[in-house]
């Protein structure tokens, strides 16, 4: 149905029921999982004494279980009970977080991962792409998938600094409880409200272009085995590796990063708060750039505004107080397309027709990146005693991202679907 608004046949659509409910999942899960992670660095490895990079690699394990549980649910979401997958997996992160919570030894969290593992990868990005692309056509997509991916960035705003304080005044473990909390109301809202089709609530596809009801009786596109036959497959999955790579040691290492250059702990963690909350800008302008401009617009120009940010992030220590505001703004606006450009890429790319089971392994490629960036900046504050290095890293990785979009978009025009 090409007609975008809040009723649909005279009745309100359920599918903003259905934005609201990836609104709060992100804000809550999301966040919950990955984004709060540096307010734990410091305060966790002084208490357990161990160095970064070994408080870093339970992320790594986090990341790396979630790449298999995507592997094996991708599937099963796609065709399955997508309510009863987010909410046992809301669950595992509760137990988790738990862990977390009471562990005696870093390798208590190493443990925790594998259950905090399933939960970002359940309750996140994966579930809400494909319900997402379930209810919104390409006329609407890409700005619903951004406002709905809004969460992640309001979330971290809200909540790194109320989790900032509750360490501060009750200790690391008291945090971990709270965020054990979180993810019990993420189990909660997923029995009250998830909804994966609009057939099932009488409703019909919104905002869906010619082309996409042109074809009533096929969905255009690959399979997920054509699509990785294919050269375009593997380099648009290593743009979202490679993009994730950069942003995840942002989401482990910020606050530390920031207490180094000069800024109070309070300070540091606002400023990390600062950062996350900016990415609800930033995911609705890369949204509403992808609908009007193309997604090939909209992919490329959030690679380069994600690009310049780490530019920023090197030249801080001259400045602090000068550059660490264009990171804050440039992490914003190009962070926005950390999850909202691959669901996107995925439609435009390699069509409908295996959306699920594609989109699923773009996810892969997303956590896979996920699991070493973080890590990774760590040792390389462990050997230099500086992140700089790292950042200059990451601002070439995402040159290549832009090259290799531009180089896919090219491909893609032998492709007759």
């Amino acid at each position: 149905m090409n007609n975008v608004g809040l009723k649909q046949n005279g009745r309100f659509y359920y599918g903003w029921i259905m934005v609201v409910v990836g609104f709060l999942m992100m804000l809550l899960a999301y966040v919950g999982s990955v984004s709060i992670t540096s307010v734990f660095v410091i305060p966790v490895t002084e208490d357990l004494g161990v160095g970064r990079t070994q408080f870093t690699l339970y992320t790594t394990i986090l990341t790396i279980f979630s790449v298999l549980v995507t592997a094996y649910f991708g599937k099963r979401m796609a065709k399955g009970n997508i309510r009863l997958i987010v909410f046992i997996s809301a669950l595992c992160s509760v137990g988790g977080y738990l862990l977390l919570a009471n562990a005696g030894s870093i390798y208590w969290f190493y443990i925790g991962a594998i259950l905090l593992g399933i939960g970002f990868s359940n309750c996140t990005v994966l579930p809400i792409s494909i319900i997402i692309n379930n209810w919104f056509g390409g006329k609407i997509r890409g700005t619903v998938m951004g406002a709905t991916f809004i969460g992640s960035g309001l979330g971290g705003l809200l909540l790194l600094p109320i989790l900032n304080s509750v360490i501060q005044a009750s200790g690391w473990r008291m945090g971990y409880y709270t965020l054990a909390g979180i993810f019990a109301l993420v189990a909660v809202v997923s029995v009250l409200a998830i909804v994966k089709t609009p057939e099932e609530k009488g409703f019909v596809r919104m905002g869906e272009t010619e082309g996409e009801t042109s074809v009533e009786t096929e969905k255009k596109g690959m399979m997920i085995k054509e699509a990785m036959r294919t050269p375009m497959f593997w380099l648009i999955a290593a743009t979202a590796t490679l993009t994730v790579f950069g942003s995840s040691a942002i989401l482990f290492n910020s606050a530390p990063f920031f207490i180094q250059v000069g800024f109070s702990t309070q300070t540091a963690a606002m400023i990390a708060s600062f950062n996350l909350g900016m990415l609800a800008v930033g995911k609705v302008v890369i949204g509403f750039l992808s609908d009007k401009l193309g997604t090939k617009f909209g992919s490329v120009f959030a690679a380069l505004i994600f690009g310049l940010q780490f530019v920023f992030l090197a030249l801080t220590p001259l400045n602090p107080h000068v550059f660490v505001w264009g990171a804050v703004i440039c992490y914003g606006i190009g962070g926005g397309g950390i999850t909202v450009c691959p669901p996107l890429l995925v439609n435009a790319l390699f069509g409908e027709k295996d959306y699920g089971n594609i989109v699923a392994a773009m996810n892969m490629a997303t956590n896979l990146g996920g699991a070493f960036g973080g890590m990774i900046a760590a040792a390389v504050y462990d050997i230099t005693g500086s992140y700089v290095a790292f950042w200059w890293m990451a601002a070439a990785a995402m040159v290549l991202v832009m090259i290799i979009r531009l180089a896919c978009f090219q491909m893609r025009k032998k492709y007759n679907y």
